[in-house]
């Protein structure tokens, strides 16, 4: 929907009646895609390791890279973002799993095990304005867009 009908107000009382934790991207003037990528290191690591159930919203005038919206497809794709994580980050943080997944015995690697985690806890929550002018391309060019969401048209309140 458009700026100003509630798409921030809607989603920060959906996650409130369903227990999660709203996370946005922790924009500053010099926010580029390190910082973005932190955000999201962040954001899985709370959802995969920590178990937290978590909606990280994005609204289109956050995505200040088209690099941005790439990653995020990639995520609603796959689940996981090919090389946000080094080997030796990615050891430390499935450390705390292993004992937790030998005990189901459901998924061939630890990381299919945090990856498995991350689709069940984290939702992504895309806000962007139909009549932004890049709004056709941007959901052209990432098909998870419509592949691996639900797409809610926000209109004004009533009057």
């Amino acid at each position: 929907g458009r700026s100003g009908v509630g798409r921030r107000s809607t989603l920060t009382l959906a996650t409130y009646i369903h227990r999660m934790e709203l996370v946005t991207p922790n924009m500053t003037r010099g926010y580029n895609l390190k910082a973005f990528r932190t955000d999201l290191k962040n954001v899985l690591v709370r959802a995969g390791v920590e178990g937290e159930r978590v909606v990280f919203h994005i609204e289109d005038h956050q995505l200040v890279e088209p690099t941005f919206l790439e990653i995020v497809n990639s995520l609603l794709s796959s689940g996981e973002i090919p090389g946000l994580f080094s080997n030796e980050e990615l050891d430390g943080l499935m450390a705390p799993l292993r004992d937790e997944m030998s005990n189901q015995f459901v998924h061939k690697s630890l990381f299919a095990y945090f990856s498995a985690r991350v689709k069940h806890n984290l939702h992504v929550a895309i806000s962007m304005d139909p009549a932004n002018p890049q709004f056709a391309m941007r959901c052209e060019s990432n098909p998870a867009l419509f592949n691996r969401c639900n797409i809610f048209w926000q209109e004004a309140w009533s009057a």
